[in-house]
């Protein structure tokens, strides 16, 4: 299974040099951030207005938009995710990176998005074969949102999204019941920062977003056209990940001009991410629901949603079935 190591634009040698001290079977789980630079530029915004209440005629246009808002984010809140129950049909594994930076270049304000350098990540699970050689069991990238409207949101509400990009399991880390050739698979991403803000206060490990994305009854790749076409076509759309994230403050500082002057200024914005994914090969697994949001203003739904629909945490299994499409 070179080839996908190669699209992600690894190459075998890396991989077996990563690999060398391990034992044949051994697994490695790495997760890599993609970075780019210049891709949030003024030519990739929509022009905007910004008219005052009076410039509107009143407060009659605002209050609409603002429930549509929050009624779709609500609908948007209910996931199926596989349950916590310990089995010997569900495993789970966990890629975390620290230390990144989410902006190319320090700014004069701690929300200033310029030179944000963010494009995405990949997480990929690897087993050394006999002989050095590593074969790639699964892999999954995700990448920054750049439709025009998601560049607006970046700008007005500090806000992003991601999509997937591409994905491929050849093999579960599960054990699957004989004749079982399909898997459920959760991601959880957590988007994590610390900084200092202006008053000298220390922010530690501060959650800025969650994403969720939730892969049903997907088949394993073994290169026939069937699962070639189930992968491609999803490579094809790019589907959305459920969830946001506020774009990475900037910590307080401070920097020397070329003049030998000290002033103030704010970092390049400090970040770590965290994916945890969650396998099971049987669809009764699939019956923990839970009511995710990272808007304040949907806390109140959200206690309700999570008293009428996740109980103690699982709802019915009866409620899952093994042909469950793909939710985003």
């Amino acid at each position: 299974m070179n080839k996908p190591l190669l699209l992600l634009g690894i190459t075998a040698i890396t991989v077996t040099t990563a690999l060398k001290a391990q034992h044949a079977g051994a697994e490695k789980l790495e997760l890599i951030v993609d970075t780019s630079r210049d891709f949030m530029v003024t030519r990739n915004l929509t022009v905007q207005e910004a008219p005052t209440f009076n410039e509107r005629g009143g407060r009659g246009v605002f209050m609409p938009i603002v429930a549509g808002y929050l009624i779709t984010k609500g609908v948007q809140g209910i996931q199926k995710l596989i349950d916590n129950r310990k089995n010997r049909y569900m495993a789970q594994y966990d890629f975390a990176e620290r230390g990144h930076y989410f902006y190319d270049q320090i700014a004069t304000s701690p929300i200033d998005p310029v030179g944000l350098q963010f494009k995405g990540f990949k997480i990929i699970r690897l087993v050394k074969k006999e002989g050095g050689q590593a074969d790639t069991m699964f892999y999954a990238k995700f990448i920054l949102d750049t439709a025009a409207d998601r560049f607006d949101e970046m700008m007005n509400n500090g806000m992003f999204h991601l999509r997937l990009d591409s994905i491929m399991v050849s093999k579960s880390r599960v054990k699957a019941p004989k004749n079982v050739d399909r898997l459920n698979m959760d991601f959880e991403i957590d988007f994590n920062t610390s900084y200092r803000s202006d008053d000298g206060q220390i922010h530690a490990d501060a959650l800025l977003g969650k994403f969720i994305f939730t892969l049903r009854n997907a088949p394993l790749y073994n290169g026939n056209n069937a699962t070639k076409k189930f992968y491609d076509s999803l490579d094809a759309a790019k589907p959305p990940v459920t969830g946001e994230c506020f774009m990475v403050p900037r910590s307080a500082g401070f920097y020397k001009t070329k003049n030998g002057v000290i002033k103030s200024c704010y970092g390049q914005g400090l970040y770590s991410v965290s994916v945890s994914v969650k396998e099971t090969s049987k669809t009764k697994f699939v019956d923990r629901v839970i009511i995710f949001s990272s808007d304040p203003a949907l806390n109140v739904g959200s206690q309700l949603l999570q008293k009428k629909y996740a109980g103690s945490g699982s709802s019915s299994g009866s409620s899952s079935s093994g042909k469950s499409k793909q939710s985003n």
